[in-house]
């Protein structure tokens, strides 16, 4: 067996409203060369270029490619052997689709931008408003279709989503893996909840950044206890559920009080590490609190630009809050007696 096989760059396709750029796979380097790196897949290489799944590996955790081929293998309904075959011989075609089809979203996460969020650009009076056009979205092969996402923005509020649900659903194909990530805020309509329940495999994953106020000051103005009751909508329509547990530099000292929480709602998460804006990333920490938290995530080692960019994210964190009039220490007090010193400053 092909130890370094990946099926995205083979069956995969992302279709970007928010950017000219097309991909199989969003860890990719812009520059890759994808015939380049699907034949040093085929000939059994670790492709440079698939460097981020590799490193995810060698540290024994699950990468996003171990995690396609198992997921493409079961709902393909193919051993991942005989796909490999299959590409090997020149039978592939696109059939797993990731689409951002807007930066329609309400709510202004505290490591988003305007670029992919409504709700921050009208925050700093901004038009970068964007959205796909059907040109875009009508050459999909619906009928074979194996697998899609919707990501954004926030996807359930895009009313172009639910179009792509009907057209699956027009071409007799309510099999198809249907998965959102979402920020949990949404109250669907009558005829929303109708599409959604005649498709047979759904995934709802909800963006949990942390828990109850913590949660709430992550990803302003968004309430805990909504994200609670749509989470319990979900679970009465038996769609499967799971998070996206994006860490950084100020939410990572609440790490194992989120990671109970999943474990105690049984919700499986991934983990998304910070790495833009830099600022916020989890390395940019200092030292001392890096050692307290003894995170396996974040990097234990000390460099004179962690506390630079510490003192960067902490400036933007006052322009957050005062755009949004709002104050961390209502919210996250335990950070705010870390950083209270510089963020009452001037």
């Amino acid at each position: 067996m092909n130890n370094y096989f990946c099926v995205l760059p083979f069956y995969s396709q992302e279709i970007n409203g928010l950017s000219s750029k097309s991909t199989p796979c969003c860890l990719l380097p812009i520059d890759a060369d994808l015939n380049t790196l699907k034949q040093e897949m085929l000939n059994g290489q670790r492709p440079s270029a698939c460097q981020k799944c590799w490193d995810i590996e060698d540290q024994g955790r699950k990468s996003d490619r171990q995690i396609k081929n198992e997921a493409f293998d079961y709902y393909a309904n193919k051993d991942i052997i005989t796909i490999e075959e299959e590409c090997q011989q020149g039978h592939h075609s696109t059939q797993i689709v990731k689409l951002y089809t807007s930066n329609l979203c309400n709510s202004t996460c505290v490591t988003c931008g305007s670029s992919a969020s409504s709700a921050w650009a009208t925050l700093r009076k901004q038009k970068t408003f964007q959205i796909i056009s059907n040109d875009a979205l009508d050459p999909i092969d619906y009928k074979n279709l194996k697998m899609l996402s919707f990501v954004g923005g926030e996807p359930l509020l895009e009313k172009k989503n639910f179009y792509v649900l009907e057209k699956l659903l027009e071409h007799n194909n309510s099999d198809c893996f249907i998965s959102f990530v979402t920020n949990s805020s949404v109250s669907l309509n009558d005829n929303q909840k109708n599409i959604l329940s005649k498709f047979k495999k759904v995934n709802i994953c909800l963006s949990i950044d942390g828990i109850e106020s913590r949660f709430e000051y992550m990803r302003y103005p968004l309430g805990w206890n909504l994200l609670l009751e749509n989470l319990e909508f979900f679970r009465s329509l038996n769609f499967n559920i799971s998070a996206s547990y994006v860490i950084s530099n100020i939410n990572a000292i609440y790490y194992q009080e989120t990671i109970d929480w999943f474990k105690k709602e049984k919700i499986l998460h991934n983990h998304i590490v910070v790495s833009y804006p830099s600022y916020f990333s989890p390395q940019h920490l200092p030292f001392e609190i890096k050692k307290k938290l003894n995170n396996p995530l974040i990097p234990q080692v000390t460099n004179e630009l962690d506390n630079v960019k510490f003192d960067e994210a902490i400036q933007e964190l006052k322009t957050q809050d005062y755009l949004k009039k709002i104050n961390i220490k209502d919210y996250m007090p335990e950070f705010f007696e870390i950083i209270q010193e510089k963020y009452l400053s001037n």
